[in-house]
């Protein structure tokens, strides 16, 4: 049985280990990153304490240790002093790149001290305008160079937004390799982003179709959010607004969702196929926006920041059972939108659950959102596009719909016309000549009676079936009504567009037509009027159509044109 003092100093021991002084980091030549593990941390209860209050806690054994590489203390909480012991072991100063923290950091007071004196102090953060600003997309940086023996670290963060308290060192060149690295994978993502806004903008300034316009709207403010949040904004945009440079990116985290909500609103045709769904997000996002800008009038920043951070995690997965809805409805791209949403909550999850503390601090985790929205947006892209696509291919075939004749497949009247117009002028110039030939089926109305209009419909499609088998490539056919056809038939003269015509009245006469199980012997009266000496289309069917009236007048099948005489008997010829 173990002896009691030896018992109490083994269940003692953890804790004495934990309250003991950290080792001195040696400074190297090379870098070192991610030094979470190597640092102690103090946590304020109440006032706001000095640095000579914090050195007598230090000493006292109040830091403690924690066990991340990049530890995170949530949304809001108590200020947090950092402690590092330092020892340049060379003989030369080692120049070092103190990167601390987040960009959206309220305040950061860092402190170096040697043999117990102050050596240097910076005060940085965004609550003030005349605090050093944060590097974009880094944190905040601090350059000194460390003389030989040891130096002390002391680092006081405060902020009402989440807390993560990353600590490097870095050398001249690993600190210029992480300018580099970020300044291009910001490049690539803005300019990706940036080049899809300006794609849809055009899309909708050219097609006016709302998808395009909320799209690009939902785009433009996740780019805010994005330069709001890196830092780019504070160093570009707005520095002299820290007030704003507090809110905006709270604000922009429920904007955000309630564009990405308008946009899929729109995209899934909620109002149509779910209108009762469409007026909830409509509701739920006027709530959600009515409530940041009353956080942000009262500055309240802890509830605002609870309030953004809490919305955008759910966002994303919202989207995706938006994206589950829209493929058991069957609706077109419904597969692209929940593929990028899927991406997109992952992504979020991943930066929402990294920046809280409960997944480890990674540079991947911390950008997990970018990664997941920037491939949302390239494959909400490609589903708008597909989408567009299926409605011009709707439309182009409701256009054709318009355009032809639902029982025979042919060009109908109006199409007919437009064929006509673009050809007239051309022919006309060139002095060629057009020949147009009307037909009309010679005592149809009795097929009707006698077999039933479904017999008579198929003998009007084995009709236009034999006139376009007669046909050449240039002709213009079409069904101008009821059991009327006309062909506009180019490069022909009048005789030989009657030769034409004569030849499908004979071909009509002795083929039996097909009408289902009924053969049908039919015969038709034409009308040939050809373009010479006419100086409108309109004169050259009116020709027409008077020349088919001669040969129903004249005893029907038969071919009356203006420059071939009738038959003697042409009653016998109708037959």
């Amino acid at each position: 049985m173990l002896h009691p003092r030896l018992f109490r100093l083994l269940f003692l021991l953890p804790f004495m280990l934990l309250a003991s002084p950290v080792q001195a980091l040696l400074l190297e030549p090379a870098s070192h990153a991610a030094l979470g593990r190597e640092a102690m941390y103090f946590q304020e209860e109440g006032q706001e304490l000095r640095l000579e209050e914090v050195l007598a806690a230090q000493k006292a054994g109040r830091f403690s240790a924690r066990s991340a590489e990049v530890p995170s203390f949530g949304i809001g909480p108590q200020p947090v002093w950092l402690y590092l012991d330092l020892d340049n072991a060379q003989a030369e100063k080692l120049l070092r790149q103190i990167v601390v923290g987040v960009t959206w950091i309220d305040r950061l007071d860092v402190y170096l001290l040697r043999d117990g004196q102050l050596l240097r102090r910076w005060q940085a953060g965004d609550a003030h305008a005349g605090w050093q600003h944060p590097e974009p997309g880094l944190g905040f940086v601090f350059a000194h160079e460390f003389a030989q023996g040891h130096t002390e670290l002391f680092i006081r963060a405060q902020t009402p937004d989440p807390l993560v308290l990353s600590l490097q060192l870095l050398a001249p060149r690993d600190y210029a390799w992480a300018e580099r690295s970020m300044a291009y994978s910001y490049g690539l993502v803005y300019g990706l982003l940036l080049a899809l806004v300006a794609y849809n903008s055009l899309l909708y300034v050219g097609m006016r179709l709302r998808t395009h316009r909320d799209y690009a709207i939902y785009l433009s403010l996740f780019f805010l959010l994005n330069v709001g949040y890196t830092g780019h904004g504070y160093a570009w945009l707005w520095p002299e607004a820290p007030y704003f440079q507090n809110y905006v990116v709270l604000v922009l985290m429920v904007l955000v969702p309630c564009a990405g909500f308008r946009f899929a609103s729109g995209f899934l045709e909620l109002r149509r196929y779910s209108p009762r769904l469409h007026r909830a997000l409509q509701a739920g996002s006027l709530l959600l926006l009515v409530s940041i800008l009353l956080l942000t009038a009262l500055n309240w920043h802890r509830e605002a920041a609870l309030l953004s951070f809490s919305v955008f995690s759910a966002f994303a997965f919202v989207m995706v059972l938006l994206g589950v809805h829209a493929i058991r409805q069957r609706r077109t791209a419904a597969r692209y939108f929940l593929a990028g949403a899927s991406s997109a909550m992952l992504g979020a999850a991943i930066t929402s659950l990294t920046v809280w503390g409960f997944l480890p601090y990674s540079s991947i985790g911390f950008r997990a959102a970018e990664i997941g929205f920037s491939l949302e947006a390239i494959l909400l892209s490609l589903a708008v596009a597909y989408h567009v696509r299926q409605q011009e291919q709707a439309r182009r075939e409701a256009e054709e719909l318009a355009r032809v004749d639902p029982l025979t497949g042919l060009l109908n009247r109006r199409a007919f016309l437009e064929a006509a117009e673009a050809l007239w002028p051309v022919a006309h110039r060139h002095e060629r000549s057009l020949v147009l030939v009307m037909l009309d089926l010679d005592q149809f109305k009795a097929v009707n009676e006698r077999y039933g209009h479904a017999v008579g419909d198929a003998a009007l499609q084995s009709v236009s079936q034999l006139l376009q088998q007669a046909g050449r490539p240039g002709d213009v056919l079409a069904r101008w009504g009821g059991e009327e056809f006309v062909l506009l038939l180019p490069e022909l003269t009048e005789v030989e567009g009657w030769q034409f015509a004569d030849r499908l009245r004979r071909q009509l006469c002795a083929e039996a037509v097909k009408a289902g199980s009924v053969p049908l012997f039919l015969q038709a009266s034409f009308g040939v009027a050809a373009s010479e000496g006419l100086n409108a289309l309109g004169e050259l069917m009116h020709e027409a159509d008077r020349q088919l009236y001669r040969a129903k007048q004249a005893g029907c099948n038969l071919v009356c044109c203006a420059s071939v005489e009738l038959p003697p008997a042409s009653v016998s010829v109708a037959g």
